[in-house]
């Protein structure tokens, strides 16, 4: 191989470092992508039914606001019990997790927790 091949060489395998380094390869191609008529989305939308959307977004809402909540009391329970110095943490952790576990469906009927006076 003559210098000038070792250089070529080199210089290649250093752009093609710096490509991947960058992550140039990982960047969308915008200019290749399909261009939908701003009129023909906004005819699209006229025709969605918001309410019904918001209908059948609303179980799912509710469900993850449960969920989030009581995760928040679990976590709030378990730091409670660490803090405390109580022996055994993680055991105690464990069976909070557990009691939620078994009352999720009557927690979940329950619906969402009245605020305290005075938060809004």
């Amino acid at each position: 191989m003559t210098d000038f091949e070792a250089q070529v060489k080199a210089a290649a395998e250093k752009a093609v470092l710096h490509f991947i380094e960058s992550g140039g390869w990982l960047l969308p191609n915008y200019q290749g992508r399909l261009k939908v008529p701003e009129e023909w989305m906004a005819e699209c939308w006229k025709l969605v039914d918001a309410d019904k959307v918001r209908t059948q977004i609303a179980p799912l809402v509710e469900r993850l606001s449960a969920a989030h909540g009581v995760a928040g009391g679990e976590t709030q329970l378990a730091v409670g019990l660490l803090l405390q110095g109580a022996g055994g943490e993680r055991r105690h952790r464990e069976r909070l997790r557990a009691l939620v576990r078994d009352h999720m469906d009557s927690i979940m009927k329950a619906g969402p927790m009245a605020k305290p006076e005075g938060q809004s």
